[in-house]
């Protein structure tokens, strides 16, 4: 089953459909070598062309490692209060919060759920997640 975004939805209203941020069943990500996702997110984590506000990009919010809020480094799928007060979700995966960036923050339609952009966001988010815990 396939979701799709509702932009009247979605600006009627501060909330966010949780089908929006979870994988739908079935569906299987991008895949491919790590070492090439992870260069694609962080490439894909610069890059303004993803968002609908100009010159916004994930790294408006999140330039350095230490810009996360404290339950990033808790274990995904994890509690976030902001995806709790819009969708209702109690935990959130990685890739769900790459979906959850993309409409919150960027103000812009979920990625397909197979594309690389995704797959390689998700990478970038999962490095930085080690790279937290890790300090």
């Amino acid at each position: 089953m396939h979701f799709h975004y509702d932009a009247a939805w979605q600006r009627q209203s501060s909330r966010i459909n949780p089908r929006d941020v979870t994988r739908p069943q079935g569906t299987k990500p991008f895949s491919g070598d790590v070492t090439a996702l992870l260069a694609t997110g962080t490439e894909s984590h610069g890059d303004t062309s993803l968002s609908t506000v100009e010159g916004r990009s994930c790294n408006t919010c999140h330039l350095e490692a230490d810009s996360y809020k404290a339950t990033f480094k808790k274990p995904w799928p994890h509690f976030v209060a902001s995806v709790k007060t819009k969708t209702g979700l109690d935990r959130i995966t990685a890739e769900g919060m790459v979906q959850f960036c993309m409409i919150s923050a960027m103000n812009a339609k979920p990625l397909a759920w197979d594309a690389e952009a995704l797959a390689g966001l998700t990478a970038f988010v999962l490095d930085r997640h080690k790279k937290v815990v890790e300090k």
